[in-house]
């Protein structure tokens, strides 16, 4: 039984622009929040799903009216802050010296007058609870939340390191899909594309990991690693619809593989960028395994394919292959260098699923037996990052606006 509840942040307060911890008390939306409401309402509108949900308050009520009548419940609130809330970080750390490197420590933390981080979690996994067992099987749910939360409940399903996730923006979908028998997965998260470039960015340089269109070996199920299959019509048409809506790129690399520079190619046209080829950018190599189905590597190893894919063991693929972490070791350090060697504040990476994948639960500390909580990025999908000046940061993931076309 498969369910999907898609998490929203408030549009923009007052209290976000000017730095304000809000927690349990609130703020009004600001100009900007009123704006991003008419986009938002005039992308999710027309598809809310039956069930919606609010926080009770002010901030995330407003948000869920602009696409109907939504149902309030309390345990969906931001974390409370006690009494920090109203102040900047740095009456914080004024006030409250060594609270922030406390709450953000990882220890079981409560802020003066406020809650533990422990009955958070407890809070927010009991709020998801409650709304999937209200879903029947194809159901979806919408939950008008707040940043905070949102952040912490995706770093709790992805069991991720919180500080190598960037808040969601404001107005930005999540969603996470639920099957039986299966642990949670996060298949978008922070998909604020309805808002185009108007999203208050992060420190650091963006990295947009771009996935390839649709091949012959993906319609097959077949692992290309480094073999080549070419796009099919499908795919071709992915790479020109993604050309008409791809933020603007200061620089573009991609992987030699046809399929990545194919996928390039439009939006560099469209754009007016040349295309950097970068080897370091091709798909995990799988070994001995290249080529075949999942059914035909498993008759092909059956040892070696039930250590990797049921006992969760990270070995090389194919016997001869590379492993998931040296596979993203490998992007990691790809993505180091072309950030080294260009100025540019917006890059363009076009690559591939699983090596993309790779990378992202590297930076993310999700190790490869969890990886499943994070799906392949869907073919032209991307990945943001902001490689920052002390860490690099998940921005959103599996976002591809045009495929909703």
């Amino acid at each position: 039984m498969t369910r999907r509840i898609t998490l929203i942040r408030h549009a923009e307060t007052a209290a976000n622009v000017h730095g304000g911890w809000q927690g349990h008390s609130d703020s009004e939306l600001s100009d900007r929040g009123h704006a991003q409401l008419v986009k938002f309402a005039a992308r999710f509108k027309p598809d809310a799903p039956s069930l919606l949900i609010t926080s009770d308050l002010g901030r995330a009520k407003a948000t869920a009216a602009a696409l109907g009548s939504a149902e309030p419940d309390p345990r969906w609130r931001e974390f409370h802050f006690g009494e920090w809330e109203g102040l900047r970080s740095d009456e914080i750390e004024q006030r409250f010296p060594g609270g922030l490197v406390a709450l953000r420590s990882g220890e079981d933390f409560r802020p003066e007058g406020g809650e533990s981080q422990s009955e958070f979690a407890a809070r927010i996994e009991e709020a998801l609870a409650g709304v999937v067992l209200r879903l029947d099987d194809g159901d979806e749910a919408m939950v008008v939340t707040h940043g905070g939360l949102i952040h912490s409940l995706i770093a709790l399903i992805l069991g991720a390191d919180p500080g190598a996730l960037a808040l969601p923006a404001n107005t930005s979908a999540t969603t996470v899909v639920l099957d039986d028998g299966q642990r949670p997965q996060v298949f978008t998260y922070s998909d604020a594309t309805h808002l185009g470039g108007d999203v208050a960015r992060a420190e650091g340089r963006s990295v947009m990991l771009y996935r390839h269109g649709e091949t012959v070996a993906n319609v097959e199920r077949r692992w290309h690693g480094h073999r080549e299959s070419p796009l099919t019509e499908t795919g071709r048409r992915q790479a020109s619809d993604l050309a008409a809506t791809a933020l603007p790129l200061d620089a573009i690399v991609s992987s030699p593989l046809s399929r990545a520079h194919q996928t390039a190619a439009p939006v560099a046209d469209a754009q007016g960028r040349p295309v950097t080829v970068d080897d370091a950018l091709k798909e995990m190599h799988f070994g001995e395994w290249e080529g075949m189905t999942s059914a035909e590597a498993e008759a092909a190893d059956p040892e070696h394919f039930e250590r990797i894919y049921r006992s969760g063991l990270d070995e090389p693929r194919g016997r001869t292959g590379e492993t998931f972490a040296e596979a993203g070791q490998r992007l990691a350090a790809a993505i180091d260098e072309v950030i080294e060697e260009t100025d540019a504040r917006s890059i363009g990476i076009f690559t591939h699923g699983g090596v993309a994948r790779a990378y992202v639960a590297g930076v993310l500390g999700v190790s490869f037996a969890e990886r499943d909580a994070l799906p392949v990025l869907r073919n032209t999908a991307h990945a943001e990052m902001v490689i920052g000046p002390r860490r690099t940061r998940l921005v959103s993931y599996n976002v591809a606006p045009h495929l909703e076309l």
